[in-house]
């Protein structure tokens, strides 16, 4: 920089070196007329008006980076929503971001004078320093990252990580946000879920639910199956691939059961709603064969 150099002039020709020569402005910039309306004021031989060109320089540099890596980044950011894809979105941005303010940063330094080796030696320091200091931070970024690139979920999916499950809200730079079942909002560092298992129930499109049917003393069980069965067959929505199942067992506390679990596309179906459908079925059959078996006997 003109400063530099000219506090060296001035250190050189006191130890009575040769004397070196007096900073100037720098030709063919735009901002020349600055630093000449300076030295008119100030002195041609002063190293204020080439300084203050160097600083005007790497602030211009900056700002034009900094505006040019928006322009971009939105336009990259609109390509990836074309994709419909928000986890792209998310590490478009997130990434373009973090480069646009190096760049910048870079860019400023460099044209403000200072030279390319001690911005890349300063810029290494600065990294190992920033490191070391923001170590936490560094690492739930970088997990962040990791996860936008191998999406083991992706926005608007149901999941449970550690003691949280909920339905993932955004993907940041440093946390991943879940809405819970009962309206709160969970917060988690990325490190967190990176390292932690990750239960996704909307990774498919079939999941598989199941009803339990209570076997009181008394109970027809091969009719109540039977009706089962049935009422699977005749439940439209129900998957056939995997086959559903129904299954007499014995819980715990000694109640016996019958266990009936069938698959289902939840996407274009209501589980809820083809529960309560299966159940009425089940139901309304084995009270039927029931009350005709009762009917036979008489």
């Amino acid at each position: 920089m003109h400063f530099l150099l000219a506090t060296t002039a001035a250190t050189t020709s006191t130890a009575g070196a040769s004397p070196v020569a007096a900073p100037s402005c720098q030709l063919n910039n735009p901002l020349l007329w600055v630093c000449q309306q300076i030295q008119d004021r100030v002195g041609a031989g002063n190293a204020l008006g080439p300084l203050l060109q160097d600083v005007l320089d790497g602030i211009l540099v900056f700002l034009l980076v900094l505006i040019a890596g928006q322009v971009l980044r939105r336009l990259l950011v609109a390509a990836a929503e074309r994709r419909a894809d928000p986890q792209i979105h998310a590490l478009t941005r997130n990434v373009m971001t973090i480069l646009t303010w190096v760049f910048a940063a870079a860019g400023g330094l460099v044209a403000g004078g200072v030279d390319v080796l001690w911005v890349l030696t300063f810029g290494g320091v600065f990294t190992l320093a920033i490191g070391l200091a923001f170590q936490d931070l560094l690492r739930n970024i970088l997990a962040g990252i990791f996860i936008l690139l191998e999406k083991p979920f992706r926005i608007g999916d149901h999941v449970a990580i550690g003691d949280c499950e909920g339905v993932v809200q955004t993907i940041a730079l440093r946390t991943t946000a879940l809405r819970t079942g009962d309206g709160r909002l969970a917060v988690m560092p990325n490190l967190t879920v990176f390292t932690s298992v990750i239960l996704n129930s909307t990774a498919y499109d079939q999941r598989r639910y199941s009803v339990t049917l209570p076997v009181e003393p008394g109970t027809d069980l091969p009719r109540l199956m039977k009706a089962a069965d049935g009422a699977l067959a005749a439940v439209p929505g129900i998957a056939s691939d995997p086959p559903p199942s129904v299954q007499p067992r014995v819980e715990p506390d000694g109640r016996r059961v019958v266990a009936v679990s069938f698959w289902v596309d939840y996407r274009a179906h209501d589980p809820d709603a083809m529960s309560g459908e299966l159940l009425s079925r089940i139901w309304g059959d084995s009270a039927g064969s029931a009350a005709s078996a009762a009917k036979g006997r008489a």
